[in-house]
């Protein structure tokens, strides 16, 4: 593996000095890739971030005398005397990080954009002293520009431990403006819809979300291992709360994933009568939709100390939760003719064959865990309020749409709970209790079996 992938948008309308831009951009998401992988590794839950023989008990007392410890953008090793002592990202990488610094500078120089050449510069800086806030600041001034980038640490879903190391992440875009607004009408409409706080809880409310749909270069790093088709930045709640965030969809991304794997996975769970009535442009557009109000769902769940609360265990109910709440959303858009029942039960098939995907990345990926256990929570809740059923005689899946929406309804209320009020212990109840990988195994198996040969074939 690489950590890079690599897509060909159209960018014949790019002047010969934003081509040359954008070549810098390319070549300092190439070199971040090597970084990525010395991160990674799918067989300690703690990645390459701590030592390997070092206990999640001794790595918390530990980080009681020294914070570091715990610090997003430090490795942990031992000295001499088996003593946990940290190495920053910036000191283990100096050297690399010091040449993408200057290719980023160079790219600076190259921009028209004042507020994308800040950026540039800032974030320059940034990689040289793990100090992030100020080029995120900046970041969340570049919505309207023509180039999207992030370079650096990113999401923490290779620290299956604490869940607080960032790995290195980068991708390139270039701004879709015609896609772009049609997706801020999607948005508007959700975010006026204002949803009630459980008693008890303090919301988080972002002062700006700005959105972008992006055609896409390159992903390296974590975003080319887990093929991400949307994003929502920064991640640090206080920055959130105080400057808003942006929120980017990769067009490139997410129809190579619709084509390799939603399109066949539809092809093989639902019988031929069932597929006349979708077209695979239509199933498309909902699987664009899907991804769109599942990021924009995103900001409707800040709420305060969830992330302390849940520790480990926040990154599978925040998703999942995103997840649930967007396709909840979805009345809304119905209620104000922006969708139809033929668009929304489109937008349901996709989610389900989305929750396929993810198994079947799990298989290659390990490191998706965290998304994968919240699918199979979806499915196996779906198969228990009988929203879903499996016609074991011919092996397709019957949905029942006026049934699978209330479910979803219905789950919401109870995820909110979780994320909002919930204690540690019992969210990780209801998490075992529903994430059970043999039950959904068991449940699916000759689906599986048949998505597995479908998708091989492909």
């Amino acid at each position: 593996m690489n950590a890079i992938k690599k897509f060909n948008p159209d960018i014949s309308k790019l002047s010969s000095k934003e081509r040359l831009l954008l070549d810098k951009l390319i070549l300092a998401a190439e070199l971040m890739a090597p970084l990525y992988l010395k991160q990674k590794n799918s067989k300690y839950p703690g990645a390459n971030f701590y030592p390997h023989n070092a206990t999640k008990e001794e790595i918390e007392e530990a980080a009681k005398k020294d914070p570091s410890i715990l610090d997003p953008y430090t490795f942990v090793e031992r000295d001499k005397s088996g003593k946990l002592i940290t190495m920053p990202f910036c000191v283990r990488f100096k050297k690399e990080l010091k040449k993408i610094s200057e290719i980023l500078k160079q790219a600076a120089s190259l921009s028209d954009d004042k507020n994308f050449k800040k950026y540039l510069l800032l974030r320059a800086e940034s990689l040289l002293n793990d100090d992030y806030d100020k080029s995120n600041i900046q970041f969340l001034k570049t919505g309207n520009s023509k180039f999207g980038f992030l370079t650096g640490p990113s999401e923490s879903y290779l620290d299956k431990l604490f869940h607080k190391k960032r790995a290195y992440d980068n991708w390139v875009g270039i701004l879709d403006k015609k896609r772009t607004e049609e997706a801020k009408k999607f948005k508007e409409i959700i975010l006026s819809s204002e949803r009630k706080i459980l008693f008890g809880s303090v919301k988080i409310k972002p002062p700006k979300i700005e959105i972008r749909i992006e055609k896409t270069p390159i992903f390296s790093g974590l975003s080319a291992d887990f093929m991400f088709t949307g994003s929502t930045l920064p991640n640090e709640i206080y920055l959130i709360e105080k400057y808003g965030l942006i929120l980017t969809i990769s067009e490139d991304s997410l129809k190579e994933n619709f084509k390799k794997d939603e399109f066949p996975i539809f092809k093989t769970l639902f019988n031929k009568n069932f597929q006349k009535s979708y077209s695979e442009k239509e199933l498309y557009k909902a699987s664009f939709k899907c991804i769109l109000i599942h990021e924009i769902a995103h900001n409707l769940l800040y709420y305060q100390g969830a992330e302390e609360r849940l520790k480990n265990i926040f990154p599978i109910i925040n998703e999942l939760y995103a997840y649930i709440l967007g396709i909840e959303c979805c009345g809304t858009l119905l209620l104000k003719d922006v969708l139809t029942s033929k668009e929304l039960e489109s937008i349901l098939i996709m989610h389900i064959c989305r929750n396929f995907t993810w198994w079947q990345d799990f298989l290659k990926n390990p490191d998706v865990k965290s998304y994968t256990l919240g699918m199979v929570i979806i499915q196996n809740f779906f198969l228990e309020k009988k929203a879903v059923e499996i016609d074991k005689k011919n092996n397709f899946l019957k949905v029942d749409f006026s049934k699978l929406y209330l479910c979803i309804s219905e789950f919401c209320r109870v995820l909110e709970y979780y994320i909002a009020l919930g204690t540690y212990k019992e969210t990780e109840e209801f998490i075992n209790n529903y994430s059970q990988m043999k039950t959904f195994q068991k449940n699916f198996s000759p689906l599986l079996k048949k998505i597995s040969k479908k998708l091989k074939k492909e």
